[in-house]
């Protein structure tokens, strides 16, 4: 038979869940709340600045997209490489539209990723997601090297993604637009690339020096003198970066010479 004490603990008990219950759902309610306010607040694409790149390589890009993102394909030449592109964090994945026309022009098929929440450490995997379903059509690519590639926050998931695939030999290297790996790539026979802006003021140097570390031996740089955080996309100028002293579409097209050289 139960004693009367013993209820009394069995209810306060109860009471106690009861109540840790309720602050915890409001926590994450809470959370929730915050969490989409902070990523409605994100840079939206220049639509001005890609349209007018789209324009100069219309004859020789075609690009579709779906729910999963756009692809970016080279007309009337063989494709050199693929290049999966993670766009920065909370940027607008189209912003990034006119880098992938220049460098699909100069013979790359391009994939370019739309994260959730302009977030790209949310999809980690974005470069499986959007080429699931595809299979035929990479069969058809033929025989040539995949690279993975990111700005800023884009480019650290983008390296933390590659980690996790090195003993699948998929991809040949990685390209990093002011961003830096997280992941120790030193004793693999992986190729990377860093292409960086003289000015700019969002990367952290200090961060970006401490991953060197992180670099495998066939690494190289490449600064663009005038360049700035921001105009690896096209999505203006996002608060703390540098004053450019190149236009937009001049540092898209510098970053494009500089992967096709490295490739090629």
């Amino acid at each position: 038979m139960v004693s009367q004490s013993e209820n009394s603990v069995k209810k306060k008990i109860l009471r106690f869940l009861k109540w840790a219950l309720i602050v915890l759902l409001v926590l994450l309610i809470g959370f929730f709340i915050s969490f989409k306010i902070y990523t409605r607040n994100y840079y939206r694409a220049d639509n001005n600045i890609i349209n007018a790149v789209k324009n100069i390589f219309d004859d020789k890009v075609h690009s579709y997209a779906d729910k999963n993102g756009e692809v970016f394909l080279p007309v009337s030449q063989s494709p050199k490489a693929v290049i999966v592109f993670y766009p920065g964090g909370k940027v607008e994945y189209s912003s990034y539209d006119a880098l992938m026309y220049a460098i699909a022009a100069r013979g790359y098929i391009c994939l370019l990723p739309k994260m959730p929440e302009n977030l790209a450490f949310l999809r980690i995997n974005a470069a499986e997601v959007i080429t699931k379903g595809y299979e035929n059509d990479n069969e058809l690519i033929g025989d040539v090297d995949w690279y993975i590639a990111g700005h800023s926050l884009g480019g650290v998931a983008a390296s933390t993604y590659l980690g996790g695939h090195l003993n699948d030999d998929y991809y040949a290297g990685i390209i990093l637009c002011a961003s830096y790996p997280t992941t120790d790539f030193s004793n693999s026979n992986i190729r990377l690339l860093s292409i960086i802006g003289s000015d700019d003021k969002v990367l952290d140097r200090k961060s970006y020096e401490e991953n060197k570390k992180n670099w495998p031996e066939n690494s190289e740089e490449f600064v663009i003198q005038g360049g700035i955080h921001s105009y690896f996309g096209s999505y203006g100028i996002q608060s703390g970066d540098g004053t450019p002293s190149i236009t937009n579409e001049e540092q898209i097209a510098q970053t494009a010479e500089a992967i096709d050289k490295w490739i090629d």
